[in-house]
């Protein structure tokens, strides 16, 4: 059955809408949030200004999508699907350190872009701190479930496991892995459970031979 007025209108506006977004970003990633203005995205989207309005909002409407935009390219859903999913407190770890990997290498450039702006730019700084806020929130649920799960080493605290994770596996450290020592992704994110692992968890048992 051919698609109704009415659905064709809603899949064109959300296309719109992807459309305005993906231009801001574009624009932010170049030129930096205060720098861009409505008329810039306008014409980088090819809308009228109106249109954005309608569509987004104002510019400030914009910094509330930066977040959810890096979680979407950075396929964090995924990620938090399989944390619970699956019991094995390594392979809970494994895919937190994944998460920020998935961040910095798929939205690197956006996540760069809001770290340069939050200098300068108060609302580029909550943004930054709203992130950050996320991620500490993050490894505090995954530190509980581990010491719940008996899966932390002795006389390590929730508190303190989240605190190192959080550290360890922050957009900051695979930058200076990556950009400043010259890192691949995969040699990074091996580093950084070689070194989480021993400091949080309970050691795992040594495989026999068969």
């Amino acid at each position: 059955m051919p698609q109704s007025h009415a659905r064709r209108r809603e899949l064109q506006a959300e296309q719109t809408r992807r459309d305005i977004v993906q231009a801001a970003r574009r624009l932010f990633v170049a030129r930096g949030y205060a720098r861009t203005s409505m008329a810039d995205i306008a014409r980088e989207a090819g809308v009228a200004i109106q249109t954005i309005y309608a569509s987004v909002g104002p510019k400030q409407s914009f910094l509330r999508e930066l977040n959810q935009l890096i979680d979407q390219e950075a396929g964090v859903a995924e990620i938090v699907e399989a944390l619970a999913a699956t019991g094995d407190p390594h392979e809970k770890l494994r895919l937190a350190v994944r998460a920020t990997r998935q961040v910095v290498e798929r939205a690197g450039d956006l996540v760069s872009a809001v770290h340069a702006g939050a200098g300068t730019d108060p609302e580029m700084a909550a943004i930054l701190e709203e992130g950050r806020r996320r991620h500490r929130e993050g490894m505090e649920d995954l530190a509980r479930g581990l010491e719940t799960a008996g899966a932390l080493r002795e006389g390590m605290t929730a508190e303190r496991a989240a605190q190192t994770i959080a550290v360890l596996s922050s957009n900051e450290v695979y930058f200076q892995l990556t950009r400043q020592f010259g890192m691949a992704f995969d040699e990074a994110e091996v580093w950084i459970l070689s070194t989480l692992g021993p400091l949080v968890l309970v050691p795992s048992p040594p495989r026999r031979g068969l």
